[in-house]
């Protein structure tokens, strides 16, 4: 059995939708009874209800595993309490393997989220477990929260210069090679970055979007003072707020740019490109609206 912390998210179902047609175990942590009906929804058996900082929750979650996928709450301050505490637990338990979904380049310490990956990363080297850690780049399923203002209005706004390049990474891409690495031998001790096969400027997202939907694109640069204005009136914590406006700050500056070498040697394929992702995306549209 395999532990999923934070399954209901984005990432967790996509794990999920990965590993569950192939007939693989798992006990999925999830926060409300709500929750546990959407993963329900999509094939989950086995559910645990509760919260991270619980340790009653994780006590009962953690009976008859032999591994954890850790998810941590995104852009939790205390991620590295919660996980300490989650590996102790797991070892009370006699789980030996803890698989870590981190960030692509934790060594950048101007970004607090990535900053604090990195600080669990060297956590999970001195616990004495089997582990992995995956480092995925920035979705590109990211573009859906715009996607009505693309489509309709041909407008693809980011919190940073259109200029900036990011290797963006296909969602199902990093959950297939979540699958292998949970399922195969031959992944303890191993670290593995996870990006997308072309490092794009955010112009360059805006063109292919406007070659596969066949209308204008046009990428624009939005003020990072309207950004957080809009993020607290939508009750988006300080906290976060200064934490997202660093990485917007540093994707200006620097981008994030990276290869997909190793994810392709894991999927045994070539990484999924901008333009196929579009495309598909543009037919699960026009499937649901039929």
């Amino acid at each position: 059995m395999i532990l999923l912390t934070g399954a209901a998210g984005k990432t967790g179902k996509a794990i999920l939708n990965s590993l569950l047609p192939h007939g693989v175990r798992v006990r999925s942590l999830v926060r409300s009874t709500v929750q546990a009906d959407e993963i329900r929804g999509i094939g989950g058996k086995h559910i645990a209800v509760g919260d991270l900082r619980d340790n009653d929750a994780l006590e009962k979650a953690m009976e008859g595993v032999v591994s954890i996928y850790y998810i941590a709450p995104n852009m939790a301050p205390d991620e590295l309490e919660i996980g300490k505490n989650l590996i102790r637990i797991a070892r009370e338990h006699g789980v030996n393997r803890f698989v870590y979904h981190s960030v692509f380049h934790p060594q950048i310490e101007i970004m607090p989220h990535h900053w604090q990956k990195m600080r669990m990363e060297e956590y999970l080297f001195e616990s004495g477990m089997d582990y992995t850690i995956l480092q995925p780049c920035a979705y590109m399923q990211n573009i859906l929260g715009n996607w009505q203002s693309i489509t309709e209005k041909g407008v693809y706004t980011v919190p940073y210069a259109t200029t900036a390049r990011i290797s963006i990474v296909d969602l199902q891409d990093v959950a297939a090679a979540v699958e292998v690495v949970l399922t195969q031998r031959g992944h303890n001790s191993a670290i593995y970055e996870l990006a997308g096969p072309e490092p794009l400027s955010q112009d360059e997202v805006a063109k292919t979007l406007e070659a596969q939907l066949s209308r204008p694109v046009k990428a624009v640069a939005l003020d990072r003072g309207q950004w957080a204005e809009n993020a607290r009136n939508s009750n988006l914590n300080e906290a976060s707020i200064t934490t997202l406006l660093k990485m917007f700050e540093y994707y200006e500056k620097n981008g994030l740019i990276g290869n997909s070498n190793v994810l392709e040697y894991l999927l045994k394929r070539p990484a999924t490109r901008f333009a196929d992702f579009v495309q598909q995306q543009i037919l699960r549209n026009q499937g649901k609206q039929r």
